[in-house]
């Protein structure tokens, strides 16, 4: 199941599953608790799954960069859950008991957090990188002979150089703020009417990847994540066709959180529409006609239900078609793409052809995956 999965962004990819991995790292076990949910339903008891959601569901919480009493008490809520349907595993004779210290550690997590604040203060995963940076690139940098004063002082410009960059930056919105408005009166001209049965051009520019950050849940600029998007169909260069799926805002009512208001599309190509055309045989400038921002096509999914799947505490979605069976499509504006997101299967049945390129076409009821990411897990609600 898990090699049949649709790719995404900031999900690891198991083409062969997982059954043949001999050493698991730490990150792809990160990778494959991300996926596990959704590929478990139709195989184990809503017990086994409810307790699964549960203790993944903790994990996230933990990670939280800020608590209050409200997230606190959500971890405590998925681990009560948890204490409650784990025994399923030992009934089904799959662990003997759950003696195991970390299962232990569950217990003092949110203590911990109210006395010591937030997971990410003692956890020295968070200063691994630093290792690069303080120690090798220094290093490096030196001649290798009384190299710890050097080191030092190669460190000190790094940083010096990084404050004059965000100044840089900083000055550069100050000024693109204070700056007028260019465009003053200039587009007074009377409208005229276009042939709208017809287009004047025959060839589109178009892009296959989308870079961009989505809104950040904190003030840290450090915190904010990089998503990217890829819309790849197939081509001599590519026989494996790719196209990813996002959430888009839909209404008035869609926000940086939640999915009121947003509605889940599949990108199926970006565009931007030509700035000059041909009329009549001559070049005429289009810009006062329609849009010059860039645009996508894609194909929609039903709206979302009003709560999540009570098992799996994922939403469920399904294809949304026409009275012909066609698929629902509409152009939208890049800027109205809220974030990626990841379909899986929700069927307890999965058909043998289905495969990671041609999944979201031949299934039609699908899980938006909200174990995707930390920044996933926060917005989808």
């Amino acid at each position: 199941r898990m090699s049949s999965l649709p790719p995404a962004c900031g999900v690891h990819h198991f083409k062969h599953g997982i059954s043949l991995l001999t050493q698991v790292s730490g990150t792809e076990r990160k990778h494959i608790a991300r996926i596990l949910l959704s590929c478990l339903v139709g195989k184990i008891e809503p017990r086994g799954i409810v307790a699964c959601r549960s203790l993944l569901h903790f994990i996230q919480l933990a990670q939280y960069p800020s608590h209050d009493e409200e997230t606190l008490s959500y971890m405590q809520q998925e681990l009560d859950t948890w204490h409650t349907n784990r025994s399923f595993f030992i009934l089904q004779n799959i662990r003997d008991d759950f003696n195991i210290p970390k299962y232990h550690s569950l217990l003092h997590y949110i203590e911990s957090i109210r006395w010591l604040g937030t997971t990410d203060n003692y956890n020295t995963e968070a200063f691994e990188h630093l290792h690069i940076d303080f120690a090798k690139q220094g290093w490096r940098a030196s001649n290798k002979r009384d190299h710890f004063p050097q080191m030092v002082k190669w460190l000190s410009r790094q940083e010096k150089v990084a404050s004059y960059d965000f100044y840089r930056s900083w000055m550069d919105e100050f000024y693109a703020d204070e700056g007028g408005d260019d465009n003053k009166g200039g587009n007074a001209e009377q409208e005229q009417e276009i042939n709208i049965n017809s287009l004047p051009f025959s060839s589109l520019d178009v892009w296959h990847q989308l870079k961009f950050r989505p809104f950040n849940l904190s003030d840290n600029d450090s915190d904010s994540v990089q998503e990217v998007i890829k819309v790849i169909p197939i081509s001599k260069h590519s026989s494996i066709p790719r196209f990813d799926t996002v959430l888009v805002l839909d209404s008035d009512e869609a926000e940086s959180t939640a999915v009121q208001g947003c509605r889940v599309g599949c990108l199926r190509v970006i565009f931007c529409l030509p700035r000059i055309v041909l009329m009549n045989g001559f070049p005429v400038s289009v810009l006062n006609y329609w849009p010059t921002e860039f645009l996508a096509y894609v194909t929609w999914y039903m709206r979302f239900q009003h709560s999540p799947d009570k098992n799996t505490g994922m939403y469920h979605i399904e294809a949304a078609v026409d009275s012909k069976g066609q698929a629902q499509g509409s152009i939208i504006t890049l800027s109205d793409i809220r974030q990626c997101c990841m379909l899986m299967p929700s069927r307890g049945l999965w058909n043998e052809s289905w495969t990671s390129s041609n999944i979201l076409d031949q299934c039609s009821s699908f899980f938006m995956n909200n174990l995707q990411s930390k920044y996933t897990y926060q917005t989808i609600y």
